[in-house]
This record gives structure tokens, sequence and C-alpha cells, in this order.
């Protein structure tokens, strides 16, 4: 087994991320009985606060969301990530995790006078590519999939929130701890 200087390889981590993302859900009404699925597709903008080691690093996440007919007043996802790192050459490497947080949504459906809102745990996985663009700086390329079990009820209809799945590039910016 190798042995590496692990102190110097150890980094604080603040990062910047970009996500294209699809939410799935499904509604169920009671009178008269029903049941469709849906897709919206959000943009979404997040900050990444973490610490890395030689194979590991982890994160504080907060992304906020927008979809592009207003339907959503807003989407926020807060959470952990934790990554393996996989060292397969110089400049990237692949990166293989899980994510754990809450989601935050409020929505307004056409021809209803309210809003729904829900606020409910999710857990997933990641994995991608980190291109190393310079000492300090990553460019991290990756796919997330969070699962949820979100449900909200009004009235007759029941809309459940399924999962949200993610293609994101993250600027990564590194600074050696104390």
């Amino acid at each position: 087994m190798a042995d590496h200087d692990l102190s110097a390889q150890d980094f604080s981590l603040i990062g910047i991320e970009g996500s294209y993302s699809r939410i799935s859900s499904d509604i169920d009404t009671t009178t008269p009985p029903s049941h469709s699925s849906d897709k919206t597709t959000v943009s979404g903008i997040g900050l990444k606060v973490g610490a890395q080691s030689y194979n590991y690093r982890v994160f504080l996440t907060a992304n906020y969301y927008k979809d592009a007919d207003n339907s959503y007043d807003y989407i926020t996802t807060y959470g952990i990530q934790f990554d393996y790192l996989l060292n397969v050459s110089k400049i990237a490497n692949l990166y293989l995790g899980v994510n754990a947080g809450y989601a935050n949504m409020k929505y307004t459906i056409t021809g209803e006078p309210f809003s729904r809102t829900i606020s409910d745990p999710y857990y997933g996985g990641d994995a991608g590519l980190n291109i190393h663009m310079g000492s300090l700086v990553d460019l991290e390329l990756g796919g997330r999939m969070m699962l949820l079990d979100a449900k909200n009820v009004k009235n007759n209809t029941t809309y459940t929130f399924n999962n949200m799945i993610s293609a994101y590039a993250s600027l990564i910016f590194k600074y050696q701890m104390d």
C-alpha cells in the first residue's frame, strides 16, 4: 500500500454549482378517482462548503431551483454530501457518493386558490468527474439522484414528490486547512 503525505492533500473547499434537474411527482384524486404523473424541469444554483482528504470529501450544500413556468414559488434543498474519490489520474478523479438532507417546496396548482408546501427529507447518490483546472480550482461534472417521499394532501388531491434527478457543474475552490 502506498504511503501518502495526506497533510499536503487536505483542503477546505467552497464551491458554486449550477444544475439542470427533473422533479418526478404523482397526482392522485379521490373524487373522481384518478392518477397521473408529472415531470417538471428546473434550473438551480447552489453553494457547497466542505473539506477534502486524499480519498474522501464532504460538503454541506444549499441549492435554490426555479422552474420556467413559475408554478413553484420556491424549491430549496439543504443537505450533506459525502464522496469517495477514485484518483485515476493527475488531471482528474472520479467520485461516487451519497447525499441526504431536506427539500422544501411551495407551489400553486392552476385552478386552486391556495398554495401547497412540503418540507421533507431526501437521500440519494451522486457520481461524476472532478477535473483539476489548477492546484486550487476543480471543475466538477456530475449527476445526482435525490429520493423523496414527500406528500401534500389538500381537499381530495394528493401530490407525491418521488425524486429529483440532476445534472450539474460546480467550480470548487480549494485552500489549505490550518
